[in-house]
This record gives C-alpha cells, sequence and structure tokens, in this order.
C-alpha cells in the first residue's frame, strides 16, 4: 500500500497550486488576452467589414445610378445623332440636286452655245455657197443687156459725183499728184471700143488729166466692172452686190440666233 501522509498531500496540493497559478499567469492569462485581442479584432474587422459593406452598396447604388444617368446620356445622344444624320441626309440630298440641276444646266448652255456656234458657222458656209452657186450661174446666164447697163450706170454715177461732191473729187484729184495715172478696170465680160472710150472719158473728167486704161476680164465679178483710180474704187458689179447681200443675210441669221439666245 502506498504510504500517503498529510504531509505529501498537503506538498502535492501547493504544487498543483503553484502549477496551476504557473500556468494561468504564464499561458492562461497570455492566451485569454491573445483571445480577448483577437476577439476585438475580429469585431473591429466585423465592423469594417459592414462599414465597406455599406459603402460598397452605397457605391453600388451610386454607380447603377451613373449607369442609368449614362445609358440615357447614351440615348439622348444617339437620338440626337440620328437626327443630325438625318438632317445631313437631306443636306447632302439638297446639296447633290442642286449641284446635278447646276451641271445640267451648264451642260444644257454649252450645249446651246455650241449649237448656235454650228448653226453660225453653217449659216456662213451656207451662205457663202449660195452665193457663189448664184454668182456663176448669173455669170453664166445673166443678158448682156444687164452687163452693159451695170456699165452704163458707172458712168453715170461717176458725172453725178462730179457734180455733186466736188470736194471728193478734188481729193481724188489730188492724190494723183502730177503723175500720169492709170485706170485700173476689171470687167466681168470683154468691152466694146466705145464703152472703153466712154469709160476713159468719163474717169479723166474726174480726174482731169489723161489716163492709161489697164483693163483685165474677171469672171468673179458675175457682171459689171470693178474700177481702181488711185486710191478711189468703184465697184459696180453682182458680185458687190451679192456681197452686200451675202452680208446682210448673215447679220439678219445672227440676230435671229441672239434672239434665240435671249
Amino acid at each position: 500500500m502506498l504510504d500517503i501522509n498529510l504531509t505529501t498531500i498537503l506538498f502535492q496540493m501547493a504544487n498543483f497550486a503553484i502549477m496551476a497559478a504557473l500556468l494561468y499567469f504564464l499561458l492562461f492569462k497570455r492566451v485569454s488576452t491573445q483571445v480577448r485581442k483577437r476577439k476585438q479584432q475580429l469585431a473591429q474587422i466585423e465592423a469594417e467589414t459592414k462599414a465597406n459593406l455599406a459603402v460598397s452598396e452605397q457605391a453600388k447604388a451610386e454607380a447603377e445610378k451613373q449607369l442609368a444617368n449614362a445609358q440615357s446620356l447614351i440615348d439622348e445622344k444617339i437620338s440626337r445623332a440620328k437626327s443630325e444624320l438625318e438632317v445631313n441626309r437631306f443636306q447632302i440630298i439638297d446639296k447633290t440636286r442642286k449641284e446635278a440641276e447646276r451641271i445640267i444646266k451648264e451642260a444644257v448652255a454649252t450645249a446651246e452655245i455650241e449649237q448656235m456656234r454650228s448653226l453660225e458657222k453653217y449659216n456662213d458656209e451656207l451662205t457663202t455657197t449660195i452665193i457663189a452657186i448664184v454668182k456663176n450661174l448669173l455669170h453664166q446666164y445673166s443678158p448682156e443687156v444687164i452687163h452693159n447697163s451695170l456699165v452704163q450706170q458707172t458712168s453715170e454715177r461717176i458725172w453725178e459725183l462730179g457734180k455733186k461732191e466736188m470736194d471728193r473729187v478734188e481729193a481724188i484729184r489730188h492724190s494723183l499728184h502730177d503723175r500720169e495715172p492709170t485706170l485700173a478696170l476689171e470687167s466681168a465680160f470683154p468691152l466694146s471700143k466705145e464703152q472703153q472710150a466712154n469709160l476713159i472719158r468719163t474717169f479723166s473728167a474726174l480726174a482731169d488729166k489723161n489716163l492709161h486704161l489697164n483693163m483685165s476680164i474677171s469672171k468673179e465679178l458675175g457682171s459689171g466692172i470693178r474700177v481702181r483710180l488711185g486710191d478711189f474704187i468703184i465697184n459696180n458689179s453682182l458680185d458687190a452686190l451679192l456681197h452686200d447681200i451675202e452680208q446682210q443675210a448673215k447679220q439678219e441669221v445672227a440676230d435671229f440666233i441672239a434672239g434665240q439666245k435671249e
């Protein structure tokens, strides 16, 4: 049997008490302190977490609000952009239409100008051709009486000039100076001796001098004569008459074309 006495029991109890005290102060108290601190930290963390959670919820709500506002702004901008695009589309269409109309008008105006130019050119060529044909036909088929009449008419015009326009006659005489002037005479048909003599007499009276006759045949005159004395020229022929008709016809057509342009 164990020999247990009161002293041993008291000693053991004292040891236990000391050990318990040591464990309390050295281990349990420290652990309790750590536990308490940890508990406080956890409580703080929990409080911070709750606070952060509240802030997060508020931030989330704010973000959702901003997102809703952003979506509204986006929708508004898209709507405005669509409206602007629609306006721009109509502006572009209108501008394109006006530009097309301008180009068409310019093209039509250019075409009309070219048409008028072609018409003017055609008119000139046609009129010149007709006059040339008429002159050739008149030269071939005009009766001798027409030619003789134009020759006689030339003499009469010179005599009338000497009676009514003495200042011009003096100017012609002055231009001849002291030289013996040459009477250059072109005739569509040969002249008779009497016609030549009559013309020399007429123009000698005009020049108040004897004249040297230089005569040639020129079928281009059609009928009649063309005379040159110094600087004085008289053309009494079908060619001159047809030339006047040609110029008048061209002018009338040009006036008609100008009227069409307006």
